[in-house]
């Protein structure tokens, strides 16, 4: 078993090898999930709410490859639900 907090810090020094080479491919194969989801999120405010594309185009949007996992995790949670987050983690298990 692994915590939470060890994935979004990307800190595995405490697993053997095999294991920090699994969590280590979870953890990437996660943040691109989690960018992927947040992207397709954007595209459909931008498509269906004028305001939010004009406030992006007027302020700007900082890029997801820049943020980290944390960071990627609390923007989805800010507009997707736990249950989501975890359907999300058991779809990268398989």
């Amino acid at each position: 078993m692994f915590k939470i907090e060890d994935l979004l810090s990307e800190n595995f020094s405490e697993y053997p090898e095999e294991v920090r080479e699994y969590l280590q491919r979870f953890s990437e194969d996660l943040r691109e999930a989690l960018k992927e989801e947040l992207v397709k999120h954007m595209a459909e405010e931008m498509l269906t709410n004028i305001d939010k594309l004009s406030s992006i185009l007027n302020n700007g949007h900082k890029g997801y490859n820049n943020m980290t996992t944390r960071t990627l995790l609390d923007l989805y949670l800010e507009i997707k639900k736990e249950e989501d987050f975890i359907m999300l983690l058991e779809s990268l298990s398989k």
